[in-house]
């Protein structure tokens, strides 16, 4: 099945050991969502800790769109991310986050 709208998965970046690495590498997701449509997850970064480091969100969209992270994020005015259609985006983020989507 093709995607539809913007694919958001949320884990962690693995021990502090391998942060030497220069880039995020998501472990096992902790929590995933397709949103079809503009919206917000409905679930929030977990907390990290030494043992499975600190939590990253991968996303993947159909569309151009905008991303915006936080405990309350707004991708139409707040500061955001440019996601171009069909590329992956992997960041780390906060415990307590939540990612909102707009098409670009």
């Amino acid at each position: 099945m093709a995607l539809s709208g913007l694919h958001v998965a949320c884990g962690f970046a693995g021990s502090i050991a391998l942060r030497s690495t220069g880039f995020p590498i998501l472990g096992k997701p902790s929590w995933s969502q397709t949103m079809p449509t503009a919206a917000t997850t409905t679930q929030a970064a977990p907390k990290g800790d030494e043992a499975r480091g600190d939590p990253i969100m991968s996303v993947i969209s159909s569309v151009d769109a905008f991303v915006a992270v936080g405990p309350s994020p707004d991708a139409t005015n707040g500061p955001r991310y440019f996601v171009a259609a069909n590329e992956r985006l992997e960041f780390y983020v906060s415990a307590g986050d939540k990612l909102a989507w707009v098409a670009a």
